[in-house]
């Protein structure tokens, strides 16, 4: 008898957990990505409602199917007699407010980054520890020329375009996202995962791609085919739990302003991408790009000189990108 109680809340509980899981991943497919937060939850809501519905209704119709001798247990007596009656209004109640909170959960940790929701609950920062780290600083060329061409409004979808191609790059290579300010983003990686495969450079050439796939896109929108540059850095920062009304993870360090000031000289250079020299020794091996020394540098606001590198694809340089209206 125990053993097929066992049996059925095992089946009946796998059964939810797969259908719920799946209608997650439907959700998270990208034609409902500019669904606004509040119909997802409504969609999320009704899909894990009729999902329980049409288990409760099966279920109930396997069981009339059994005999009688094998039917007489707890859970089968609860789904032949409560799948249409105030039982199932219970349970429709309970599928629908976890549906809410778990959509609220996933909103949550989306805002702090993946897996930084569960680190601030654990306390991981509370008091500042030290990690070996690498930035990037990500900004849109020529961004005060659009913003006064295009005015604020259309400059501010503009932005949000490109952030939006910017998802698939932080996905592929395994980035984080530390800030976004203005049209300028800060990705960062733990040292060992972004130097793995080259996912730090890889990651700014897989943005670029993104951004030209749709260049037709951005073209009749905006009239313009955005441009970023970067600059990239790594070395030891201090990762803080800081703020008491809204708690974020902060990252203190002389490692970040010299990323920054790396992707500042990157006009003047006439480079998309330059890189420190610290990144350079610790990178393995990237026979698909062209690694060129742009001589010691002075940064502004820092007394050491820097050593940097621009990066470029092989393939870039042998068919350079062009686009035609």
């Amino acid at each position: 008898m125990w053993l097929l109680i066992l049996v059925q809340g095992t089946v009946v509980g796998f059964g939810m957990g797969l259908i719920f899981g799946l209608t997650d991943v439907i959700f998270d497919m990208p034609i409902f990505e500019d669904l606004s937060f509040k119909i997802m939850i409504f969609l999320r809501v009704v899909a894990h409602i009729a999902t329980t519905l049409l288990l409760m209704a099966l279920s109930h119709y396997l069981i009339e199917q059994m005999p009688e001798d094998q039917a007489e247990t707890y859970i089968a007596e609860f789904l032949a007699t409560g799948t249409f009656s105030k039982t199932s209004f219970v349970i429709v109640i309970y599928t629908g407010v976890v549906s809410v909170l778990l959509g609220l959960f996933r909103q949550i940790n989306s805002m702090f980054g993946p897996g930084m929701l569960v680190k601030l609950l654990a306390g991981r920062y509370y008091k500042p520890k030290e990690e070996e780290r690498i930035f990037m600083f990500l900004d849109l060329k020529s961004s005060t020329t659009y913003a006064e061409r295009l005015g604020h409004k259309l400059y501010s979808e503009l932005i949000q375009d490109c952030f939006h191609d910017l998802t698939d790059a932080i996905k592929k290579h395994k980035a984080s996202v530390y800030q976004y300010v203005g049209d300028e983003a800060v990705l960062t990686w733990q040292l060992a995962d972004g130097l793995k495969d080259g996912h730090c450079i890889r990651a700014f050439f897989t943005f670029e791609q993104s951004i030209q796939e749709r260049a037709k896109y951005y073209f009749n929108k905006y009239d313009l085919v955005p441009v970023f540059k970067a600059g990239v850095n790594c070395g030891l920062v201090m990762t803080a739990e800081v703020g008491v009304v809204k708690k974020e993870i902060a990252y203190h360090s002389d490692v970040l302003n010299t990323a920054a000031r790396i992707q500042g000289r990157c006009n003047e250079l006439g480079q998309k991408l330059l890189v420190s020299e610290y990144i350079i020794k610790h990178l393995p091996s990237l026979d698909d790009f062209v690694i060129e020394e742009q001589g010691i540098v002075p940064l502004k606001g820092k007394k050491k000189d820097v050593i940097l590198y621009s990066i470029q694809p092989r393939e870039e340089i042998a068919h350079p990108f062009a686009f035609s209206e």
